[in-house]
């Protein structure tokens, strides 16, 4: 069975190579962009071939969590029941292995595809997450009846999809895929970090941000008898990431950023989350 799977698959990039190179064409740039098309159904067909795997796997993972759910009674006997209680640690394992295989797929080494139109079209879906948490999921959909062209998204638009495709989304679509996650994902991380900064720390003031929240101006209430505040302005100067490169503060009183504790301050913001650098502010009291 697996080997006429495999001559099946084999059989199907021949015929997609034939067709899609046209050895005909004698025209260099008719051919460039044929062989393209050709690469890019190669990867659809790909894809929809891991795609049907997990889908067995999810499957299988269905069938161990019916066999967990089921049980072995405590006054059990024979063969039968024996064997089930030996199975059960293995299939408890299994059960563990593919749940992180699926989540690795979604978070990290794979793309959702979905083919429309009899093969004109490919829709990719971009899952983002921050720590355990998912976020928003976009969508790519891409044309492939002249090259490879973007048909329709829902990236935002402060993302540069537009520059971003320019530079290779018809010369390597999987590089092209890879900048554009990296790209809604640091975006997606950043909002939803401000939204814990509001949630968590609502005595902080956010004053200033934009649609790529590259830019974040916090006002901190420092505690004490007269009314001292101090200015935090956070700058992601790389939109992939999810950490500012770029700290700095004021306030009406010019000596409190020179002071030591608020230098080291200054320095948690470029490497923890602002919303946990606040919390471990507000709990040394340092902000109220």
């Amino acid at each position: 069975m697996e080997e006429a799977r495999d001559h099946n698959v084999l059989s199907c990039l021949q015929r997609l190579e034939m067709g899609a190179l046209g050895f005909h064409s004698r025209d260099p740039e008719e051919l460039l962009k044929k062989d393209r098309l050709h690469k890019l159904k190669c990867r659809v067909l790909t894809l929809r071939i891991q795609r049907n795997q997990l889908k067995v796997e999810i499957q299988r993972i269905k069938e161990v969590k019916a066999d967990l759910d089921e049980g072995i009674s405590p006054d059990s006997t024979g063969e039968e029941n024996g064997a089930k209680s030996h199975t059960l640690p293995l299939l408890m394992a299994r059960r563990t292995q593919l749940k992180d295989t699926l989540r690795a797929h979604h978070l990290i080494g794979g793309y959702e595809v979905v083919e429309i139109d009899s093969g004109r079209r490919v829709c990719y879906s971009l899952s983002t997450a921050y720590e355990d948490t998912y976020l928003d999921t976009f969508h790519l959909e891409l044309d492939l009846t002249r090259g490879v062209r973007i048909h329709r998204h829902d990236i935002p638009p402060s993302i540069p999809l537009k520059n971003l495709a320019q530079e290779n989304l018809e010369t390597d679509l999987p590089a092209f895929l890879h900048t554009l996650r990296e790209h809604v994902s640091g975006l997606a991380i950043r909002l939803y970090q401000l939204r814990l900064i509001k949630e968590e720390v609502e005595t902080v003031s956010v004053m200033e941000t934009n649609p790529l929240c590259s830019l974040l101006v916090l006002m901190c209430k420092i505690p004490g008898e007269e009314e001292t505040a101090i200015l935090l302005s956070l700058r992601y100067e790389d939109p992939t990431k999810a950490l500012p490169t770029c700290v700095t503060l004021e306030s009406n009183d010019k000596s409190l950023p020179k002071e030591p504790k608020w230098r080291e301050a200054k320095s948690q913001f470029l490497e923890v989350p602002p919303h946990k650098a606040l919390l471990a502010l507000r709990n040394q009291g340092q902000i109220l």
